[in-house]
């Protein structure tokens, strides 16, 4: 039994892909600072939202007991030291050995130590800003007492901000450190924020297949805060996808197929996975490829394995035969 059909190519078009993920910001650099010694505030020099640089002073602890232990420690060095000259005017003298010399510069060397530990600790009691930044919300007031490790306030760089996101692994072929990535954010309505990929994550999270994403923002114009909620769009490069019309497919259930037609006009129903439909055309992801033959018009009597007598080339025949008679 042949049945009469038109074919058609099975054609390529480039489709343009993009992924939307929503994430949260945070700042490029963040940290609570806090406290490595208890003790009472003398000062905070600072206020909410100042803008400070590297080494500024940001809280003033008391360190009256520290500078004390300071002071202490260098008085103990320099009687040390001064033990030392006179030992080894007795060793000159030999009054004294050299292995009791030998134990005055150890002697010596230990209480160096002991004041490089007493300068170390008087540090402590001045937190520094450790980056350029802008100091958070400020809970605590000059005469509070503070704990070992207690969290003071948040320092934020707020030059640049980054966006973490999931992205499923199937894009990870379409991703490259240095892509365009915009974002929007519903407190600035209209106003889209480009940014581009800082870095990909080393491995995939085999329970999600997601692999980290991390986008980077500049925020010189001071727009964004860390916890705003983002919502990101990666634009891929166009890849050229077969496509057919739509009238090519016929319908079982959940799936498509098609009828893919070979050389001796045998129609084979082949499954198809379909793409985005653009008009009255649809991508096929897989089942076909570009330059197949597939039945375009005639589905109604086709079934797997017949054999069509295909019109499309009696068309284009008879076209061309009535041109040359035209002529």
């Amino acid at each position: 039994r042949v049945i009469a059909v038109t074919t058609g190519e099975v054609s390529s078009h480039p489709i343009a892909q993009s992924l939307s993920l929503i994430g949260k910001l945070e700042a490029e650099r963040s940290v609570y600072i806090a406290t490595e010694v208890a003790a009472k505030i003398d000062d905070i020099p600072v206020r909410v939202n100042s803008k400070v640089e590297k080494g500024d002073l940001l809280v003033q602890l008391d360190d009256a007991k520290a500078e004390a232990a300071l002071d202490e420690a260098q008085a103990y060095l320099n009687d040390e030291r001064r033990k030392y000259k006179e030992f080894e005017r007795l060793v000159k003298r030999g009054a004294i050995t050299q292995t009791e010399l030998d134990a005055m510069q150890a002697s010596v060397n230990i209480a160096e130590a002991r004041l490089k530990a007493a300068k170390a600790a008087l540090n402590d009691y001045a937190i520094r800003a450790p980056f350029d930044g802008t100091v958070g919300l400020i809970d605590y007031s000059v005469g509070h007492m503070v704990t070992m490790g207690g969290e003071l306030f948040t320092l934020d760089d707020l030059s640049g901000m980054r966006l973490d996101i999931q992205v499923p692994e199937q894009y990870l072929s379409f991703l490259s450190v240095g892509m365009k990535v915009n974002a929007t954010n519903q407190a600035w309505a209209g106003k889209i924020f480009n940014g581009e990929i800082q870095a990909i994550d080393s491995r995939v999270q085999t329970d999600s297949l997601n692999i980290k994403v991390r986008v980077l923002f500049d925020n010189q114009a001071g727009f964004l805060k860390p916890g705003m909620l983002m919502a990101a769009t990666l634009g891929f490069v166009p890849q050229e996808a077969a496509i057919i019309p739509v009238q090519a497919l016929e319908y079982s259930g959940t799936k498509r197929f098609v009828y893919l037609v070979n050389d001796e006009s045998i129609a084979t129903r082949t499954e198809v996975i379909l793409g985005a439909r653009i008009d009255n055309e649809v991508v096929i992801e897989s089942g076909i490829e570009v330059g197949d033959r597939i039945v375009v018009q005639g589905l109604v009597n086709m079934r797997d394995g017949l054999k069509v007598d295909d019109l499309t080339a009696k068309k284009s025949q008879s076209s061309t035969l009535k041109a040359e008679t035209d002529v």
